[in-house]
């Protein structure tokens, strides 16, 4: 009788306790950072704040350090007459500019305007050069009907036409067949670098030495594509590495001062691989001793430098997009999309994260294909391999719509990854829209306490003991600590973050959340290596700001930024 009893007994306890569970609320788990200014110690580049396009009085205002004319439409811009071809993204039309043509380039053109208030705004303009080997018509019309590339009448009928320009179809015929037999001399002309030198020689004259930043194209990999009536064909190595040395060296003869960008690839299957190969181990690919392309493409960089020892290009110039579902400029902000959309952040720097979108399916069966993108120290370590000294820049990449919250914390986290994995330049496909949830990431790093104030020194070591939860990243300068703390859950979190030595100083904590913009949440006193943080919000990026006393022994730090 006395083991039942037992038995009983143990098993009222165990009901009490499930029944106490279950009136309990969980509490969440305190999440730990830990953070040494003296480990991993990198100087990082205030032109990671760059964008592209954006409000001009706007851009102004948010102090963004880049901008970057570039896209679809910059592969094929007339500087001349100001005229630019859409391809198809609409229509492939030549969209005329500037309504006075009588001076060269016309008065009052896009691109003389677009420079001229990004330099007003103390920015650095990064400016495309086409390479593609034509060029919008001069002739091309000032109204409707413009020229296009799949004329209607000229093809016959065809999907899709723009409603505005009914003659302008989308180059599919009804039967769904492409139509490949259309003349590029339709909407362009053929023309070569020295057309682009009498560019930059107008712009030299212009604006002095205000544009020193030259792009080669934009996407070539994406041709056969985004301008497939005037370039159908699959771009390959060859042919990439040709324009690169052709287009650069003259770009370099006309401003020996001036930085080129180069390939300006599209995303991952061009890493590994050209157009021709279609994202496979194809026979261009081993036509060319079964490198990657980047990394050929590098090689090639520095096996052919320029008289005096210059080089074609400065910047290896890659764009990057999470391919997850609904997460790349998507306004999806559910619960699942954005631990997604926050997940895919890993793609850049984790080895062992197979991504959750199609690039899973390529497995890990050769050298040059995988499923772990870890896309920034991929190609770093192609750059040490291969032509060192390289910068590197992304000049295109979006995580998320303006105004999701999530967008915004990952586009925080962002900055982070960038300064810490040594990225030299990136640009956000675009500028966030005015007051936007986006334009908060970009306030914290830029002006977190609406004085001015802005993150720089170095990053240095941060580590989260759960980075799914807590992203953490960390800067110091000989008078500041700022730890970034990202909040990627859907409810609040504690943390404790631990210096590696006691600090003696006062702390501000600032942050964002989906509800409330940039602001001041909380601030105190620290004499010890934990500050005493309140709980972080739900989906919000934190910026704790540690004050130092001004002491020997804490000027230890150069200023951090880097410069051309």
């Amino acid at each position: 009788m006395r083991s039942t009893t037992v038995r009983i007994e143990s098993k009222s306890r165990w009901m009490l306790a499930a029944l106490l569970a279950m009136a309990t609320p969980a509490v969440a788990q305190q999440i730990a950072v830990s953070v040494d200014p003296e480990r991993d110690v990198r100087a990082f580049s205030r032109d990671i704040f760059g964008v592209s396009y954006g409000n001009d009085a706007r851009f102004a205002q948010m102090g963004y350090t880049v901008r970057r004319w570039g896209g679809n439409a910059t592969t094929r811009y007339n500087w001349r007459v100001d005229v630019h071809n859409t391809a198809n993204d609409w229509f492939y039309e030549n969209i005329p500019g500037a309504g006075d043509r009588t001076q060269i380039p016309p008065i009052g053109n896009a691109a003389d305007a677009y420079i001229a208030t990004t330099l007003a705004a103390g920015a650095k303009p990064l400016l495309t050069i086409p390479t593609i080997g034509w060029t919008p018509r001069a002739d091309s019309p000032m109204n409707h009907p413009y020229f296009a590339g799949f004329s209607v009448a000229k093809y016959g009928a065809q999907q899709q036409v723009d409603p505005w320009d009914p003659d302008a179809g989308n180059g599919v015929r009804t039967n769904g067949s492409l139509i490949v037999d259309n003349e590029p001399s339709d909407t362009s002309s053929v023309v070569g670098p020295a057309f682009w030198q009498e560019w930059i020689a107008h712009l030299k004259t212009r604006f002095g030495d205000g544009v020193r930043l030259y792009a080669l194209d934009n996407e070539p990999m994406l041709w056969n594509s985004t301008h497939r009536d005037i370039h159908p064909a699959a771009a390959t190595y060859d042919e990439i590495w040709s324009r690169t040395a052709s287009y650069g060296a003259a770009i370099k003869q006309q401003d020996s001062d001036a930085l080129v960008f180069g390939p300006v690839s599209w995303g991952y299957c061009d890493l590994f691989g050209s157009a021709a190969d279609n994202c496979m181990d194809g026979p261009d690919r081993q036509a060319h001793g079964g490198m990657p392309f980047i990394a050929w493409y590098l090689q090639r960089v520095c096996a052919n430098p320029l008289p005096g020892g210059g080089r074609l290009v400065d910047y290896l110039d890659l764009h990057w997009y999470p391919q997850g579902t609904n997460v790349s400029g998507s306004d999806d902000d559910s619960s699942s999309t954005a631990a997604r959309r926050l997940r895919a952040l890993k793609e850049l720097y984790d080895p062992t994260w197979v991504s959750e979108s199609w690039i899973a399916d390529l497995g890990d069966w050769d050298a040059n294909h995988y499923d772990k993108p870890n896309f920034i120290p991929r190609v770093r370590a192609w750059i040490d391999q291969y032509c060192p000294g390289t910068k590197l820049a992304i000049t295109e990449y979006n995580f998320g719509g303006d105004n999701t919250a999530s967008g915004a914390v990952a586009q925080a986290e962002l900055f982070g990854i960038f300064a810490r994995e040594g990225v030299d330049m990136a640009m956000r496909w675009v500028a966030p829209e005015p007051n936007t949830r986006a334009e908060r990431a970009f306030t914290l790093f830029l002006d977190y306490d609406g004085a001015g104030a802005e993150v720089q020194g170095n990053s240095v070591y941060a580590a989260s003991a759960n980075v799914d939860q807590i992203g953490a990243y960390a800067f110091a300068d000989d008078s500041r600590r700022m730890v970034l703390l990202t909040n990627k859950t859907t409810s609040s979190r504690t943390v404790a973050v631990s210096f590696q030595a006691a600090l003696d100083g006062t702390w501000k904590l600032y942050g964002f959340d989906a509800a409330n913009p940039v602001h001041l949440i909380a601030s105190g006193n620290l004499s010890g290596t934990t500050p005493n943080l309140p709980a972080l919000p739900a989906m919000s990026a934190n910026l704790l700001v540690i004050e130092l006393p001004q002491s020997p022994e804490n000027r230890v730090f150069s200023d951090g930024f880097e410069s051309d």
